[in-house]
């Protein structure tokens, strides 16, 4: 049949359309756009579509997609015998179209059409039901025995989610027996149609559990599809079902749950399967991941399922070529650049996954999710197994593992180390610079997340470390810099001293004889950490170093400015490392660099900028504050920039004819969608950090861009990104340090608990005061942990400035918040079981909790007895954290909380001595944890000094408790040494309190043989206060010490004793008398 002259004209314009000629098409839209305006034209693009005898399949198909753009706005202006004939075509077309992608076309376009109807027709009683023919027409083609015609009903169903979703909710069961007939079918394209529309349903009411939980029993029959598609590598099928089951992770349906052990098994086989692409195995890994994330305690119980999921990541790691210290340097481009010609490296697959990032993240992500009792074991003992095996490829997978895991599991590794740091030690020394490569990754790992425990190891590490410098695989030199960088960070003085030389030495030689951008960046962050290490014992070196700098400060090669930055970020650190005089002939040329870094089109630079002006102001103070009338303007426009920028959005569909769609007769910008600039994010904080360190450490002269600062920094904490609003939490207390420069001199009188009287702020200061605990009180109900802890300690900084005045104003919320998080009943702790029904038992440590618990510490600092009528809201949240099914951290940071209570609030814990603070404490004394013995031996004996004469009954059975604490191995480690420390605080704390309940002639020798004080130098004051107070009083028990006491005063009064030196000065004249 002849086409009609409209349908001539539109068709020709069509074919245009399906041609590689630019100008052609752009000639052709706009000669379509006034005929598509016209509701005519629907019945003219049916005629097409139609014309299967005249037209090209091309053609058609274009004006299926040009159809579907168009309906929207027509359809509402036909009446009903009109709608009635055109659904009637469009079902014809349906059922007669041979062409695929005409077919496939029509599907879409049918789906809007009924989309439309359903939603005109959500009023009706049927819900939605605005074209109940196709629904008839799809449960018999569901039926019928072509599968053509079966695959065509799932098509229109998985097109049609959405409408579905909402629409036909009665319909579910149906739908559900539907879909469940279909996965069983004997065609594989039926199969495949039917995954693909239940999974898009599925992922559309994933987060509905009573809808979801009528589709769940079908997910055992998608995974066997989903499986026969990966054997016969129909990727398509697998990649779709994945996607779906990553949108189902995080579902609340408990039913869902049930079937995680098939759903990790079928991603297992996809991440082993090689014959996937990469990018579906990852896809995979993730699934696995988010699972670990959203039911960490179903997982970690599963023994069989974890297991599995870890010998597939180890086998991954074994099996491939590529680099396990990768994960290092991913996103530096010079480490690309440099390895170009390593064994491994992929150039195809540059910034996508491999096999051991896909393995390592996937590890990390368990690590970091499931609880430690479940995974720290299995892990190790795992790669403890590889590393005494006779395969290089299997002794890296297991070293390069216990790197992973450093950051997830770094509380049971603090406190392995001893049994896990002569493996790391052996594998740096491996024949296969893999394995080097790889212990040096550990080692770098180790020492960032096992801090301060791993210090104590710096004689073994330093040499290890230094050795490896020189190896002959450019990738070990690399990672040898990077733990240096993680290990130098905190360090001491004496800890590097013995290196310092030699290690300045060689990272200067690295730096002049290396032509690898990567060595030398991490050279120079080595060097950097060196520094910090070294303090001011580094100023001999500043002048060679600050000579090597500055000709990387001059770069101008884009491919360079990480290594320009990375210099100026050297100097800044030395700037900390030496302090402002050493450092004062330098400042001049850094601040050049960094503010010339500023002119550069880089975000890195101005990254590597903002972070030289925090550190220059903390340490050249008011001599930084002649910058202060051109940076801050410029950082609070920095802060003020909005990150994201809106931008079309895709369309699935036919996407290059966007310009003949039904938004060009719309508001203009209607289908778009928002971009975020990560790299301005990255900026903004940056420029808030610096912000806030030049407040705090410029004084006064910071005071006249308060106003300024403030209003950027409010705006900046309701950003989007916790990364924002954390660091806004983190310096907003600096602006009312610089208030109280100005008006204060630096400093406000308070006392504990006196809201009586006039307030010692001044109104300036009171206002930013307000401002900024209001601001910080809000973020405290944020739904991320780690602005909430950060807000926590924004608040205790300002409070302990400015005292129990600075609080009034929000101290009802601030308490009301602080017990929410205490009670675990805070925006940040809620929705995150997922359906898992297991109770605390299973928790890991929360570190921003420790903030929280140090706010509770300072309430009582602040508010003195005012805080005691809050005890019995606080005091139970608080010992919940203290059982003994929790970990250690939890149970340290509780006692260690009651104590800071104890100690605050005096006799005020009367009350609750009995029923709390004495079981806890003793609990603690007896703990198997070094930590929480601690804080219990100061919890206690701060218990008795408040307490007095009340408890002196209880004397016998705490110095039993104590007594064993003495039998600890001081030298083990820095919380052994604190806890032998703060036993002798508790007993010298009892002994002032009521010296004739306390056995001294048993006491005494115990005690002396103990000291001096090892680690905790804070009790220095208390327990030589103590014997000074017994040898005043002329004790008969000092005269029979006499020799101990005296060599005890000796070595507390050296030159090179960490006591003060007034206290010194005492003992010196304490000596006397005992000669």
């Amino acid at each position: 049949m002849a086409l009609s002259a409209d349908a001539t004209t539109i068709a020709d314009l069509l074919a245009a359309l399906t041609h590689p000629d630019t100008n052609a098409i752009r000639q052709a839209e706009v000669a379509l756009k006034p005929l598509l305006k016209r509701p005519a034209c629907v019945p003219v693009l049916v005629e097409i579509i139609k014309a299967r005898e005249t037209l090209n399949e091309a053609i058609r198909h274009v004006a299926t997609i040009v159809l579907r753009k168009r309906i929207t706005s027509h359809l509402k202006t036909f009446d009903a015998p009109t709608k009635a004939a055109l659904k009637t075509e469009l079902l014809s077309i349906l059922s007669t179209e041979s062409s695929r992608p005409v077919r496939n076309g029509a599907v879409a376009l049918v789906a809007s059409v009924c989309k439309i109807e359903a939603e005109a027709d959500s009023d009706s009683a049927q819900g939605g039901a605005g074209w109940p023919e196709l629904f008839r027409f799809i449960a018999a083609a569901a039926g019928d025995a072509h599968p053509e015609a079966r695959e065509l009903a799932f098509l229109l169903l998985g097109e049609m989610t959405e409408t579905v979703g909402e629409h036909l909710k009665p319909q579910f069961e149906t739908l559900a027996n539907l879909f469940g007939s279909a996965l069983k079918d004997a065609d594989p394209k039926v199969q495949n149609a039917a995954v693909k529309a239940l999974g898009l349903l599925m992922s559309y009411l994933a987060d509905d559990s009573s809808d979801i939980d009528i589709f769940a029993p079908l997910v055992p029959g998608v995974l066997t599809v989903a499986e026969a598609c990966r054997v016969r590598h129909d990727e398509e099928v697998v990649s779709t079902t994945l996607d779906v089951l990553y949108d189902l992770t995080y579902s609340p349906s408990q039913s869902l749950g049930q079937h995680m052990g098939p759903i990790i098994q079928f991603s297992q086989l996809c991440m082993s399967d090689s014959n996937l692409e990469m990018g579906v195995r990852d896809s995979a890994a993730l699934v696995v991941a988010t699972m670990a994330e959203s039911r960490p305690k179903h997982l970690g119980r599963d023994t069989t399922l974890l297991n599995g999921v870890l010998e597939t990541i180890f086998n991954l790691i074994e099996s491939s070529d590529g680099s396990a210290a990768g994960a290092l340097f991913e996103s530096n481009p010079a480490w690309k650049d440099d390895f170009e010609d390593q064994e491994g490296y992929d150039p195809d697959n540059e910034g996508g996954p491999t096999e051991t990032s896909m393995a390592q993240g996937t590890l990390d992500m368990l690590a970091c999710e499931i609880p430690k009792k479940y995974i720290f074991e299995p892990v190790v003992s795992r790669c403890v197994a590889r590393l005494g095996s006779a395969h290089p490829n299997q002794r890296k997978a297991g070293i390069a593992c216990l790197g992973v895991i450093a950051e997830g599991c770094a509380e049971p590794l603090r406190e392995n180390l001893a049994q896990i740091m002569p493996h790391v030690f052996r594998s740096a020394g491996d024949s296969d610079a893999r394995v080097r490569e790889c212990a040096c990754f550990a080692l770098g790992q180790i020492s960032e997340h096992c801090q301060p425990e791993v210090l104590s190891y710096s004689s073994q590490i330093l040499p290890i470390v230094f050795a490896l410098l020189d190896d002959n695989t450019v990738a070990v030199q690399a990672t040898s810099c990077y733990v240096l960088e993680m290990f130098c960070e905190r360090l001491e003085p004496d800890g590097v001293r013995p290196l310092l030389d030699p290690l300045v030495r060689k990272l200067a030689a690295m730096l002049e004889a290396t032509t690898k951008r990567s060595v030398q960046e991490m050279a120079v962050a080595a060097m950097a950490a060196t520094a910090v290490a070294a303090e001011e014992e580094f100023a001999p070196y500043v002048t060679g170093v600050a000579s090597l700098m500055s000709k990387l400060m001059e770069l101008k090669d884009e491919k360079m400015y990480s290594l320009r930055g990375r210099a100026l970020e050297c100097m800044g650190h030395i700037a900390i490392a030496v302090g402002k005089e050493n450092f004062r002939p330098y400042f001049t040329g850094t601040m050049q660099c960094a503010c010339e870094g500023l002119t550069f089109d880089s975000t890195d630079l101005h990254e590597f900028a903002f972070a030289a002006f925090a550190n220059l102001a903390k340490v050249m103070g008011d001599e930084f504050a002649p910058a202060l009338p051109d940076l801050v303007p410029h950082l609070v426009s920095v802060i003020n920039q909005d990150e994201g920028r809106y931008e079309p959005a895709d369309d699935e569909q036919g996407g290059e004819f966007n310009a003949l769609d039904d938004s060009d007769d719309e508001e203009e910008g209607a289908n778009l969608v928002m971009h975020i600039r990560t790299a301005l994010l990255e900026s903004k904080k940056g420029a808030i950090t610096a912000i806030g360190e030049m407040a705090a450490h410029t004084g006064a002269a910071y005071f006249p861009y308060l106003e300024d600062t403030m209003t950027a920094l409010i705006s900046a904490a309701d950003n989007w990104h916790p990364l924002i609003k954390t660091e806004c939490a983190d310096a907003m207390p600096s602006l009312v340090v610089s208030c109280v420069a100005k008006e204060h001199a630096g400093e406000i009188s308070w006392e504990k608990g006196d809201i009586s009287g006039v307030s010692p702020l001044s109104p300036p200061t009171t206002a930013v005061v307000n401002a900024v605990l209001g601001q910080l009180v809000n973020l405290m109900q944020d739904d991320d942990k780690g602005v909430v802890g950060k807000a926590c300690e924004g608040i205790q900084s300002v409070l302990e400035l400015c005292g129990p005045h600075a609080l009034a104003v929000v101290a009802n919320s601030c308490l009301e918040n602080t017990h929410l998080i205490l009670s675990k009943q805070a925006p940040c702790q809620q929705q995150e079981d997922f359906g898992e029904e297991f109770g605390e038992e299973d928790d890991d440590h929360d570190s921003f909790m420790t903030s929280v618990c140090d706010l509770v510490g300072c309430f009582g600092r602040v508010m003195g007895h005012h805080f005691v009528q809050y005890l019995p809201q606080f005091l139970p949240a608080i010992c919940g954290y203290a059982k003994s099914s929790r970990p250690p951290s939890d149970r340290s940071m509780a006692v260690g909380c009651l104590g800071e209570l104890a100690q605050e609030l005096g006799n005020g814990i009367a009350e609750h001595w009995q029923n709390v603070f004495y079981p806890a404490a003793m609990a603690g004394l007896a703990d198997a944890d070094d930590s929480v013995k601690r804080n219990a031996a100061f919890c206690i004996g701060v218990c008795c000094e408040g307490l007095g004469e009340a408890v002196t009954s209880q004397y016998p059975a705490i110095l039993q408790a104590l007594s064993h604490l003495f039998s600890i191995d001081a030298t083990q480690s820095d919380t052994s040494a604190a806890c032998v420390d703060n036993a002798c605080a508790a007993v010298a704390r009892m002994t002032m309190t009521s010296p004739s309940h306390v056995p001294l002639g048993q006491v005494l020798p115990v005690v002396l043989k103990a000291m001096p004080l090892k680690n905790d130098m804070t009790e220095n004051e208390t327990v030589y206060n103590c014997l000074l107070g017994l040898l005043q009083a002329n004790s008969a028990e000092i005269r029979a010490n006499k020799v101990e006491v005296t060599r005890v005063f000796g070595q507390a009064s050296s030159d090179d004793s960490k006591v003060d030196d007034e206290l010194k000065e005492k003992l010196k004249l304490a000596l006397q008398s005992l000669s």
